[in-house]
C-alpha cells in the first residue's frame, strides 16, 4: 500500500531527480552539443557533469547544515525572500524552457498537424492538474517510469551495435577550446533540475542528501551519455548537428526485429511524454511555492497564473535562437549566484565546521579539477489523402515528376467501404510545390505520415544535384519516418509505381514486404545522412509485378 503522507524515501527522491534531469536533456544536449562543440561534444559532455558534481557538493553541504531545509534557513527578511525569488525565477525559467521543448517536439514530429495552441491548451490543462496533486504522486510515477525509460533505452543501445561506428567516438578533428567550454557550461545549464533537491529534502523521509544527489546525477548523466554516444555512432556528430531533434532521428531508424514495432519510436516517445509531465509539474509547483510573500506554499491562483504566462511564453518563443539566448543567460548568471556564491557563504558561515571544511575542500579541489581542464493548419482524417509510396523522376527543365500512389481502403480494411484511386503523377519544382497543386486538384491535402517506399527514378540517381535537394528537402518535413524503404527503379519510378493497379491493397506495402522478406533494405536515413544512393536496390517489372534486380552501382 501507498503512504499519504506528503513524504518520499531517498529512493524515490533519486527516481525522481534522475527522471527530472534526464528528460530534457537527452533531447536537447545531442544537437546542441554537436553544433557548439562539435567533435569534442563527448568531452564538453563529462566536464558539463564535472561542473554539476561540483554543485552537489556545494547543494549537499547546504542542506547538511540546514538541517535538511536550506529555503526556511534563509531567513524572512529582504535577503531571504530576494535569495527564494530568485530560486522560484529559476524553476520558473527551467518549465518555460522545458515547455518550449515539449511543445516543439510534438509539433515537429508526432503531431505536426494539429495546430499549436490545441497543443499548448491541452499541456497546460494536464500540468495545472498535475502540478497540484504534491510530490508524492510524482515520486510514484517516477520509479514506474524509471524502468520503462531506461529499458528501451537498453533497448536501442542494443540493437544500434550492427549500424553503430564507434570510431566516430575517438574522432578529435576541429576542437576548439570554446566550443568545449560552451558545451561544459549548455551541459550544466540542462543539468538544472539537480538543484530541485534543495526543495524537496524537507519531504524526504530517508536517505542521505550527499549519495542521493550522487546517485542522480550519475545515473542520470550517465544515461544521457549512452543517449549521446549512440547518437555519435550511428549519427555521427555531422549528421546530429544537421538534425533538430537526434535522440528522436535515433528512436526512427534503430528497429527492434520481429515486425512487431513498425514506429517503436512512438512508444518510445509516450514514455518521454509522461517523464516530461513529471518534470514540468516539478518545475511549476517548485516555482509556484517559491514565488510567494510568506511561507514555502502552493496555490492554485499560482500555479494557473504561472502557467498561463509560461503557456504564452512557450508558444512565442518555442526553441528560438533569441528565447534560448535569453534563457542560458539567466540561467548561468543566477546559476553563478544561487548555486555557488551563496551555498559558498552559507556552507562557510552557517554549517558544521568539521563536516563544511570536508565539503570545502571537495569543492575546492574539483573546481581545480575543472579550471585546469577548463504545422499551423488542423486537418481531419477523412480531408486527408495519406501517400503509400512516392515516386520521383526529373522531367523537362529539371523539375521532378512526382507520383503518388494512395491506399486501397477497400482491400485493407475488408469493409466494402471505399475505393481504389489510380497512381496520380505532377511535374513541379518542389515536394511543397506538388502538396500546393494536389490542394487545388482535390479536397484534401497530402500526407507523407503513411510512406512505404521511395522510388528514384534512374534519370534521378544519375542527377547527383537534383537527389541531393530531393534528400535534403525530404530531411525537413517530420512526416517522413527515417525509416522509409529506398529503391531505385530500372525504368522510370512512375512505370514502377503504375503497378499499384494491379497488386492488391497497395504497391507501397507489397514493395516493403518485399525488401523484408529478402533482407535486402536500404532505408530513408541512409541516404540523408551518408548521401549515397549507389547501394540502394534497383527494382524491374516482370510478369506485371515489381521484382529486385540488383544495386544501382551494378547497373
Amino acid at each position: 500500500m501507498f503512504s499519504n503522507n506528503g513524504k518520499i524515501s531517498g529512493h524515490q527522491a533519486v527516481r525522481l531527480l534522475i527522471m527530472d534531469v534526464f528528460t530534457g536533456a537527452c533531447l536537447f544536449l545531442p544537437m546542441a552539443l554537436s553544433r557548439v562543440a562539435g567533435n569534442g561534444g563527448l568531452l564538453a559532455l563529462i566536464l558539463g557533469l564535472i561542473l554539476t558534481l561540483m554543485d552537489g557538493c556545494l547543494i549537499s553541504g547546504c542542506l547538511e547544515g540546514s538541517g535538511g531545509d536550506y529555503i526556511s534557513s534563509l531567513g524572512k527578511g529582504i535577503i531571504g525572500y530576494g535569495l527564494r525569488w530568485m530560486y522560484g525565477a529559476r524553476c520558473f525559467a527551467a518549465f518555460i524552457f522545458l515547455f518550449g521543448m515539449f511543445f516543439s517536439v510534438l509539433s515537429e514530429t508526432f503531431l505536426y498537424t494539429m495546430p499549436g495552441w490545441l497543443i499548448i491548451l491541452g499541456m497546460a490543462l494536464v500540468l495545472i492538474y498535475g502540478s497540484t496533486k504534491g510530490i508524492e504522486v510524482r515520486a510514484r510515477l517516477s520509479e514506474i517510469l524509471f524502468y520503462l525509460v531506461l529499458v528501451p533505452i537498453v533497448l536501442i543501445g542494443v540493437f544500434s551495435l550492427p549500424e553503430a561506428d564507434w570510431s566516430q567516438v575517438m574522432e578529435l578533428s576541429d576542437i576548439t577550446f570554446s566550443g568545449i567550454f560552451q558545451g561544459m557550461l549548455v551541459t550544466w545549464v540542462l543539468m538544472a533540475p539537480v538543484e530541485w533537491i534543495l526543495f524537496i529534502s524537507p519531504e524526504i523521509e530517508k536517505g542521505k542528501i550527499r549519495k542521493i544527489l550522487a546517485a542522480s546525477i550519475l545515473i542520470g548523466g550517465g544515461l544521457i551519455l549512452f543517449i549521446y554516444i549512440l547518437c555519435v555512432t550511428v549519427l555521427t556528430t555531422k549528421g546530429m548537428a544537421a538534425e533538430r531533434w537526434p535522440t528522436v532521428i535515433l528512436m526512427q531508424i534503430v528497429r527492434i526485429p520481429g515486425g512487431f514495432l513498425s514506429r517503436q519510436d512512438g512508444l518510445m516517445l509516450s514514455f518521454w511524454i509522461f517523464a516530461m509531465f513529471i518534470s514540468l509539474s516539478g518545475a511549476l509547483s517548485h516555482a509556484a511555492g517559491l514565488l510567494g510573500t510568506r511561507q514555502v506554499q502552493i496555490k492554485k491562483w499560482k500555479v494557473w497564473l504561472l502557467t498561463g504566462i509560461g503557456a504564452a511564453a512557450a508558444f512565442y518563443f518555442g526553441m528560438e535562437r533569441r528565447g534560448m539566448d535569453v534563457y542560458f543567460r539567466i540561467m548561468l548568471v543566477s546559476g553563478l549566484i544561487l548555486l555557488w556564491l551563496v551555498p559558498f557563504i552559507y556552507c562557510l558561515f552557517r554549517g558544521k565546521k568539521r563536516k563544511m571544511k570536508r565539503n570545502l575542500m571537495m569543492f575546492l579541489l574539483l573546481f581545480g579539477v575543472g579550471s585546469i581542464t577548463g504545422c499551423d493548419t488542423y486537418t481531419e482524417l477523412e480531408n486527408k489523402a495519406f501517400v503509400m509510396a512516392l515516386g520521383v523522376d526529373i522531367g523537362e527543365d529539371g523539375a521532378y515528376r512526382l507520383t503518388y500512389t494512395f491506399p486501397d481502403l477497400e482491400a485493407l480494411t475488408g469493409t466494402g467501404i471505399g475505393g481504389k484511386e489510380p497512381p496520380l503523377t505532377l511535374e513541379v519544382k518542389s515536394l511543397k510545390d506538388g502538396e500546393i497543386m494536389f490542394g487545388k486538384m482535390s479536397d484534401k491535402v497530402l500526407d507523407y505520415g503513411q510512406v512505404k517506399v521511395l522510388v528514384l527514378g534512374k534519370t534521378l540517381i544519375s542527377d547527383r544535384q537534383a537527389l541531393d535537394r530531393l534528400l535534403a528537402e525530404i530531411g525537413n518535413k517530420p512526416e517522413f519516418a527515417r525509416t522509409v524503404m529506398m529503391c531505385g527503379s530500372f525504368e522510370t519510378a512512375e512505370q514502377l509505381l503504375a503497378l499499384d493497379e494491379s497488386v492488391y491493397g497497395s504497391i507501397g506495402i507489397y514493395m516493403e514486404e518485399m525488401f523484408e522478406n529478402n533482407k535486402c533494405e536500404k532505408i530513408l536515413n541512409d541516404c540523408i545522412m551518408e548521401m549515397d544512393s549507389d547501394s540502394i536496390p534497383v527494382i524491374g517489372i516482370r510478369d506485371g509485378k515489381p521484382v529486385i534486380l540488383s544495386g544501382v552501382g551494378s547497373n
